[in-house]
């Protein structure tokens, strides 16, 4: 739907020309009808008219006369114009009343789109058949009969397109400048109350379906929802029958944000006299969803919930994820619990998994806990195990905007707190035994990787620090494994620099190789992942004492650092988490891996058959980690339509917005100066006339004098800078500023 190519292209035979010169020839009414091809107008030229003077001979003409046909012909098939296409290099002329038909339609359309760029959009009754016109484009459906130009030529005649004149009727009404013309018709629709803000999230989200760039179904299969809207509460007698572990007894509550509807995760602390035990209880939702079920292929095809402004898209039916496997107060769960008792250090001396029945006590919030003398002792662990950490502290506010009803927003920039950070300490722990302990058994698992900073990204930012007088030296990283000596590593490096030609078999070590569990085989050696986390740890103490722009500059490099987590079946270790073992296990209700966790979890207690083995566990694994990928982006996407909203709303239209990035021929800042809205500027918006360009490390905007021989820093990396809002994408959330 972009606009159109306005470079100018050489111009053929004129249609409208031969057009004229073939009818003027017309006897009888059936030349009107006759089905031409190219050779039957040349002839029919040849014998009816008498060729103008020329110095060409009669062959040459001849040859010309036929060129110059067939390619009109042959342009009457991707233009409509006075020849109409009837298929097989024919054509039939067009009559001359429906030409002016159509020409008189072409004038009142114009007429018609300028006399309604004057009126306000809030006029209903003249903007009522435009704006469905306008709908049909922006989705990409079937335009209404009365948008047609005629009959016989649909939405197009000659140049003129009834379809592009809308769009640009769109574009002039919004006042957009984006090379686009989806924005401008977004914006429209919603200025003139034809689209509420919930109908936009809803229409790009079935847009992006119909694309095949959505895999998400916003609404669950209706036979599946009824299936699980038949299943029977839970029955702790019977549960209890069947083998399991009654811990209804335990004191276990939740502690959620506070609009949370599935609570997935319970925690219960219990103090004895040899110290203390922490329960962590995870819904059982393997019990429910049986391995290639139809329900099992859906939450599979999902592999993750979505949580968007206006909505969830879940993996699971709703009578699962916000009945069945929600942990609510006060009603029978089935769950499956960890163990953990610990000593007086608060160390984990052993933990044991269980199949359980619990009844939750207490539904919190997060902020419910923060000032309740009650969980101290849960602070008090978490902080303590927080001590033992050595993992990197990359934290960005995250803008959670709302929507209640049609059209009403609420913006909040949650930040970590004390007991958002506990309950994160407590899952990380969860996650980190159960991979421990399926990897000592020998399952295969959906590790959740996070891999090394790569090489190239860290000489990268440290040219940039360097550019920059800072300081700060980010350790070259290590990729020596578990498995590898330091002469393993030695010769791995210089395999890698003098490539497979030389024989490096002679620095192999004489000594007896490092024995690891086979799970832990590829993982990072603890020494490499040490000195690098600890090499970026001490890059963001130094910037703490820099002045606030190049402490941005740091802060958002070694952010930019940092690899995508991923599922994989091979185990490399969790980096940003300095953990050997990783597997997520405490959110089956809305990721696929978890579930597969579970399975395999259940699997080791009753001494079964793994459910799944390597091969299938690496295609989930790659399945799962594209659908993750997807659902951020999605994520990503509505948020920011979501916020371009609001700012069409709200009163403020400049900002003192920080400078995050550098990247020809964009300006990216940072609106809010805490990492919750980003727009970007075109160089050209600082001046058309000006020679900038942006230094080799990105770091700088560089002004070249006209003659060359000076330069002189305009903009850089980390400063403040004010600027205003010149353009909303209220489609895919694009947000373009200009300077003031």
């Amino acid at each position: 739907m972009g606009r159109p190519n306005r470079t100018s292209s050489k111009q053929g035979p004129d249609s409208e020309r031969m057009w004229r010169r073939l009818t003027s020839l017309f006897k009888l009414d059936s030349d009107w009808k006759k089905v031409w091809s190219a050779d039957e107008i040349v002839n029919y030229l040849l014998e009816n008219e008498s060729r103008p003077p020329s110095r060409e001979d009669e062959k040459a003409y001849q040859k010309r006369l036929k060129s110059n046909v067939e390619e009109i012909i042959r342009n009457a098939r991707k233009h409509i114009g006075h020849f109409n296409w009837e298929g097989g290099n024919m054509v039939t002329a067009r009559p001359q009343d429906v030409i002016i038909e159509i020409e008189q339609a072409v004038a009142n359309w114009s007429a018609r789109l300028s006399q309604l760029e004057k009126e306000p959009l809030t006029n209903s009754e003249k903007w009522s058949e435009m704006l469905i016109g306008m709908e049909a484009l922006l989705l990409q459906t079937t335009l209404p009969e009365s948008v047609r130009l005629h009959p016989d030529v649909g939405f197009k005649w000659k140049k003129f397109d009834v379809r592009l004149e809308i769009k640009r009727l769109a574009a002039r009404v919004s006042g957009l400048r984006f090379p686009e013309f989806e924005p401008a018709l977004a914006m429209v629709l919603i200025k003139s109350g034809k689209w509420s803000i919930l109908d936009v999230l809803r229409h790009r989200l079935e847009w992006r379906r119909k694309n095949n760039d959505n895999p998400f179904p916003s609404a669950y299969d209706s036979s599946l929802e009824q299936w699980a809207e038949k299943l029977p509460d839970v029955d702790a007698s019977i549960a209890l029958g069947e083998g399991r572990t009654d811990l209804q007894h335990l004191h276990f509550v939740t502690i959620d944000p506070r609009d949370a509807k599935d609570f997935d995760d319970a925690i219960c602390l219990e103090k004895h006299e040899h110290g203390k035990t922490l329960w962590v209880a995870i819904a059982d939702v393997a019990h429910y969803v049986a391995k290639d079920s139809s329900l099992d292929a859906t939450a599979q095809a999902r592999a993750t919930s979505v949580y968007l402004p206006h909505a969830v898209l879940p993996m699971l039916p709703f009578r699962l994820a916000d009945d069945l496997c929600s942990l609510r107060a006060n009603v029978p769960r089935l769950a499956m619990v960890i163990e953990m008792v610990l000593d007086q250090d608060n160390s984990v001396v052993s933990s044991t998994a269980h199949e359980a029945v619990i009844l939750v006590k207490e539904n919190l919030a997060y902020e419910d806990t923060l000032e309740d003398e009650r969980w101290n002792a849960l602070f008090d662990l978490a902080a303590s195990w927080q001590l033992d950490e050595l993992r990197l502290n990359v934290q960005q506010g995250e803008q959670r905007p709302r929507i209640y009803g049609e059209n009403d927003l609420s913006i909040e920039v949650k930040w970590p707190n004390k007991a958002t950070k506990m309950i994160e300490t407590f899952m990380v722990k969860t996650n980190n035994i159960v991979g421990e302990m399926l990897g000592t058994a020998g399952a295969s698992l959906p590790w959740r990787c996070h891999p090394l900073p790569d090489s190239s990204d860290v000489n990268d930012l440290n040219k940039q620090l360097e550019a920059l007088d800072i300081s700060i030296q980010i350790p070259e990283p290590r990729l020596k494994s578990k498995s590898q000596d330091d002469t393993d590593e030695l010769a791995g490096l210089l395999g890698a620099w003098a490539g497979q030609d030389i024989d490096l078999s002679g620095l192999g070590s004489s000594e007896k190789k490092v024995e690891v569990e086979g799970y832990l085989a590829n993982v990072s050696a603890q020494d490499a992942r040490d000195e690098m986390l600890d090499g970026l740890r001490q890059a963001q103490e130094q910037a703490s004492a820099l002045r606030s722009s190049l402490r941005r500059v740091v802060d958002q490099g070694l952010f930019q650092l940092m690899n995508r987590a991923r599922y994989d079946a091979v185990n490399i270790g969790h980096f940003g988490l300095n953990l050997d073992a990783y597997a997520h296990f405490t959110s089956p209700i809305r990721r696929y891996p978890d579930l597969i966790v579970h399975r395999q979890l259940k699997a080791m207690l009753h001494n079964n058959d793994w459910v799944y083995d390597e091969d299938e566990i690496s295609d989930l694994s790659e399945h799962c980690s594209q659908q993750g990928r997807m659902a951020q982006l999605l994520e990503w996407e509505l948020v920011a339509m979501t916020l371009n909203c609001h700012l069409m709303q709200s009163e403020q239209q400049q900002w003192n917005a920080r400078v995050v990035g550098l990247r020809t021929p964009w300006i990216f800042l940072d609106l809010n100066d805490d990492g919750s809205m980003h727009g970007r500027m075109h160089l050209k918006q600082l001046s058309a006339k000006k020679n900038l360009y942006v230094d080799d490390y990105g770091l700088s905007l560089i002004e070249e004098a006209r003659d060359g021989q000076s330069e002189s820093v305009f903009l850089e990396l980390g400063q403040l800078f004010p600027c205003r809002i010149r353009g909303l994408d209220l489609w895919s959330g694009r947000l373009d500023l200009a300077p003031i």
